[in-house]
């Protein structure tokens, strides 16, 4: 579209019926990720009018974007609006990112949904909404001019992942207008790093066990779930009933049958999904308390 065209562009709600089934649709959708506090960025944030009920609802710092001249109506219903995401920078970073049929409209998808996720903390939702490939199942194509893409649920989570965020959620059918009446619209989060995964993980561990801990059972699960973190986590012994498990080598440890007496009082994490149950009551027919024990789903489930 010609520079500036976007400027010049106002009153568009004024021109469509529906309103209220468009935003009921929306805030619905967003309903359960909002609490008191939470500091939202829309873009394209119109006249403000979704902006107004979300604050309606909770009680929430919300900023909008909007370059036509219905950002003055927006500036009386929102906390703050900006013209352009250039003052966007010394306002963030934001913990709910809203962008509702934006993202056809822009040439550079990529640099912006860029741009988006550096304005977000690591914690962040973000929340898009684009037409379902034409935005209406009887069109092969959107030949809207205003429009410069087309979406399908693959292309958008491609070009999301790019961006180091990933698909949460996602669901088509949502109404924008009568005649885009399928919309795609996904909840999308940053893609944490390995390093960020973890550390969270090691801090799941710290939680539950609270220190030094036994680990019982070497089977499957062991060697999957356990055995890659055993330098960076405090195993006081390895134990397993099998006799044809014991005398193996893990690290610094050999594994042996479980002795009360010797490991009396330390957390014990019981390391198979699978036989659970039966290595509890072994432990319990040893005097184990069952406060003592954990299980694996306790830290990835």
């Amino acid at each position: 579209m010609p520079a500036g065209y976007y400027a010049a562009c106002a009153g568009r709600n004024d021109q469509c019926p529906d309103l209220e089934k468009k935003y009921a649709d929306r805030l619905n959708g967003i309903a359960r990720y909002l609490r008191p506090g939470l500091r939202i960025l829309e873009i394209g944030c119109a006249d403000g009018a979704l902006g107004a009920r979300i604050k309606q609802h909770s009680a929430v710092d919300y900023i909008g974007i909007e370059p036509s001249p219905d950002a003055a109506l927006a500036a009386h219903r929102l906390d703050r609006v900006e013209r352009s995401v250039a003052g966007v920078p010394d306002l963030a970073p934001f913990d709910l990112l809203l962008a509702f049929h934006v993202l056809e409209h822009i040439a550079d998808i990529a640099a912006e949904i860029s741009h988006w996720r550096s304005l977000c903390r690591p914690d962040a939702y973000l929340i898009i909404e684009v037409p379902h490939r034409s935005g209406n199942r009887l069109l092969s194509h959107d030949r809207h001019p205003e429009h410069l893409h087309q979406f399908s649920l693959a292309s958008l989570t491609l070009l999301l992942f790019r961006a180091g965020l990933s698909i949460i959620e996602a669901s088509t059918g949502h109404f924008e207008s009568a005649v885009y009446n399928d919309s795609l619209r996904v909840f999308a989060r940053l893609e944490t790093t390995p390093e960020q995964r973890l550390t969270e993980l090691l801090s799941r561990f710290a939680t539950l066990l609270n220190g030094p801990f036994v680990i019982y059972g070497v089977g499957g699960d062991f060697c999957n779930y356990l055995k890659p973190l055993l330098a960076q986590l405090p195993v006081i012994a390895i134990c397993d009933s099998a006799s044809e498990q014991q005398g193996k080598i893990f690290g610094r440890h050999r594994v042996a049958a479980y002795d009360p007496a010797a490991l009396a009082g330390l957390p014990i994490l019981i390391a198979s999904t699978r036989h659970a149950e039966e290595i509890q009551k072994n432990l319990l027919a040893q005097g184990v308390s069952p406060s003592s024990m954990f299980r694996l789903e306790q830290i990835y489930g």
